[in-house]
C-alpha cells in the first residue's frame, strides 16, 4: 500500500495568459476593456499548467512534502503534458485518472498589463469527472479539497470526509460551486481541520446564513473568525490580498500576519491562494506551529506575485 503524507484532490487545467497593453483596466466599472473589431497581434503568451490540485501538489513537493494529486485529465495531448509535467517535477502520478471522452480543462487568463488585474475564462473539462475511488490502495495522512468541480460533487466528498474515521486530516479550501452550496457544505465543517477562504467568500457566507446581520459586524475580523469557527472547523483561516491574512486555531488563538512583498512588483496574481495553502500546510505537517504556517503560506504566496503562471514562483525549501 503506498503512503503519502497528502492527497490533493481537485482539477488540473493547461493555463494560457494574455497580457497586452490594449487591454485596460477600468477601475470605475471595475472592467477590462479591449477594442471591439481587427486583429490584435500578440508579443508574448504565457502557457502553464494551473488547477488547485495541480498547484498545491507542485507547492507542498516543493518543500519535500510526499504528496499525490487525485485529479482527472483527458486523454488527449493536453493530458499527456500534464503527466509529463508531474513526472518532470518527481510527483507521484498513480492517483491520476484519465477520461477517454473529455478534454483536459484549460483557462485563458486575459490580463491589462498596466497593471495585471485580469479576467479568467476557464473550462474544467474532465475534471468535472473526477471520481473519489481506491481509497483502499493507499493511506494519506491528509486530504487538501481544492475547489471540486463535479456537478454532485457531495457524493464525491462524502467518500474523503469518511477518511476522518481512519485518522486522515481534512485541509478545505472550497470553491465557488461549495460557497454556493453552502447548506450542504455545512455537514462537512466538523470534521475538517483547516477551514481557509478568502476574505470576500467568508462573509458571504455568514451573510448567506444570517442575511439580517450587520455589515458592521462582518467588518469586524476577530468577530468574523469567530462567526466561521462557530462552523465547525477546528482552525480557520482567512486571507485577505494585499491585507494579509487573519486566523483563529483550534485554543481560540487568534492571529494577524500583514501582506509581505513590494504590491508595485506584482505581475501576476493567479494561483496566490494555493501558494499560501501548500505553504501553511507543508509547515504545519513539519512543524506543527500554526503562527509559522501562516507567516510560511504568506511568504511561498508573496512569491507567485513575482513570476507569470501559478507554479513558477513557488519557493523551494525542504522543510
Amino acid at each position: 500500500m503506498k503512503k503519502f503524507e497528502v492527497v490533493a484532490v481537485g482539477a488540473a487545467v493547461k493555463d494560457i495568459m494574455i497580457l497586452h497593453p490594449l487591454v485596460t483596466h477600468n477601475k470605475k466599472k471595475n472592467l477590462l476593456e479591449i477594442p471591439a473589431g481587427g486583429k490584435i497581434p500578440l508579443q508574448e503568451v504565457f502557457v502553464n499548467y494551473g488547477g488547485g490540485a495541480m498547484n498545491v501538489s507542485v507547492g507542498l513537493n516543493n518543500f519535500g512534502v510526499k504528496v499525490a494529486p487525485m485529479i482527472k485529465v483527458g486523454k488527449d495531448l493536453v493530458g499527456k503534458e500534464i503527466y509529463f509535467h508531474l513526472r518532470k517535477e518527481g510527483i507521484d502520478s498513480s492517483l491520476v485518472q484519465t477520461d477517454a471522452y473529455e478534454q483536459t480543462g484549460f483557462s485563458i487568463v486575459i490580463a491589462s498589463e498596466s497593471d495585471r488585474e485580469h479576467v479568467l475564462f476557464t473550462r474544467k473539462g474532465a475534471s468535472k469527472k473526477l471520481k473519489i475511488e481506491n481509497l483502499s490502495a493507499f493511506s494519506s495522512e491528509w486530504f487538501y479539497l481544492a475547489a471540486l468541480d463535479m456537478d454532485d460533487w457531495q457524493s464525491e466528498a462524502d467518500k474523503i470526509f469518511r477518511q476522518t474515521k481512519k485518522g486522515s486530516k481534512i485541509y478545505w479550501n472550497p470553491g465557488v460551486r461549495q460557497l454556493n452550496d453552502w447548506k450542504k457544505m455545512l455537514k462537512y465543517l466538523p470534521l475538517t481541520e483547516v477551514l481557509t477562504i478568502n476574505r470576500a467568500e467568508a462573509e458571504d457566507l455568514i451573510r448567506n446564513m444570517n442575511p439580517k446581520i450587520s455589515r458592521i459586524i462582518l467588518a469586524n475580523p476577530k468577530t468574523l473568525l469567530v462567526k466561521l469557527k462557530e462552523l465547525g472547523a477546528k482552525n480557520v483561516i482567512i486571507t485577505q490580498g494585499g491585507r494579509g491574512v487573519i486566523a483563529l486555531d483550534a485554543q481560540g488563538v487568534h492571529y494577524y500576519y500583514p501582506a509581505i512583498g513590494d504590491k508595485h512588483k506584482i505581475v501576476d496574481t493567479v494561483g496566490a491562494g494555493d501558494a499560501f495553502g501548500s505553504g501553511f500546510l507543508a509547515s504545519f505537517i513539519r512543524w506543527n506551529s500554526f503562527s509559522k504556517s501562516l507567516q510560511m503560506g504568506l511568504r511561498n504566496g508573496s512569491h507567485v506575485l513575482y513570476r507569470i503562471g501559478a507554479q513558477n514562483g513557488l519557493l523551494k525549501i525542504k522543510l
